[in-house]
């Protein structure tokens, strides 16, 4: 993938198979305006259906991660149905992250807010300056929150922490995100982007095919029943088997037994 350089969003050159994405409007902490949205929309588009890259790392520059969405332009799109504009700008990006067959890191510094928290929701790894935080805003300006954010907090944290979160907009600090399970690592502050690349490198030594196949199982067992689980998990076991990093790496395994 060749290096994007915008304004708006700034996608680094694949090195090793690892793709780094970050939003680029410090001045208001990366606060997601249309064409920011947008951008970032193709910029994971294109890491999902880049050959050459095995993992992705999400960032903000500077002291955010980001703010949620531009406030100014949202009052300026208030006539237009919320639904709408969730699914021009958000939900592409999202379900990319989601449903991407690659792990998706996301390097939080500082404030990840509002529909910020969606996108570290998404990911598959997280990694927090001990700085950062986590805050669903919405309530205080009269709303819910969005980006599949109410999915995922009432399956990671059960309804009475997840209800907290949004209905008094606590903020929660990195230390106790890892304690609830909405991240993996705390690391001081200018050590985020480091920990991600090196949870990244560790991600690409792995078999891609495997790797894939642990995510999309681990992601569709959340609604599916034990039965489901057990014969997706078969045939997701059969088509690693097929190939042949499977029989390389069984081979190699066996050789280092052997001595």
């Amino acid at each position: 993938m060749s290096q994007q350089a915008t304004p708006l969003v700034r996608v680094h050159p694949t090195a090793d198979g690892i793709t780094h994405i970050a939003i680029a409007r410090p001045a208001v902490r990366n606060a997601l305006n249309e064409p920011t949205a947008l951008a970032l929309n193709e910029a994971l588009a294109r890491a999902a259906a880049d050959s050459q890259v095995r993992c992705v790392i999400l960032s903000g520059e500077g002291s955010a991660f980001c703010a949620g969405a531009d406030l100014a332009e949202f009052e300026k799109a208030s006539t237009q149905p919320a639904s709408e504009r969730l699914a021009m700008l958000f939900l592409p990006a999202l379900r990319t992250m989601m449903t991407m067959e690659k792990p998706v890191i996301a390097a939080v510094s500082g404030a990840a807010a509002g529909i910020g928290v969606s996108y570290v929701l998404a990911s598959d790894m997280v990694v927090m300056g001990r700085s950062a935080y986590l805050k669903l805003a919405f309530i205080t300006i009269g709303l819910i929150p969005d980006g599949g954010a109410c999915w995922h907090l009432v399956r990671k944290l059960g309804h009475a922490q997840a209800f907290e979160m949004a209905a008094l907009a606590t903020p929660i600090d990195a230390e106790r995100c890892v304690a609830l399970g909405l991240a993996n690592r705390v690391v001081e502050d200018d050590q985020v982007l480091a920990e991600a690349r090196g949870l990244a490198q560790a991600l690409v030594a792995q078999s891609p095919q495997a790797l894939g196949a642990t995510k999309r199982a681990l992601r569709q067992a959340a609604n599916l029943s034990l039965d489901d689980t057990l014969t997706l998990e078969g045939s997701l076991q059969d088509a690693c088997k097929a190939t042949e990093d499977f029989q390389a790496r069984v081979a190699a395994f066996r050789q280092r037994r052997r001595n």
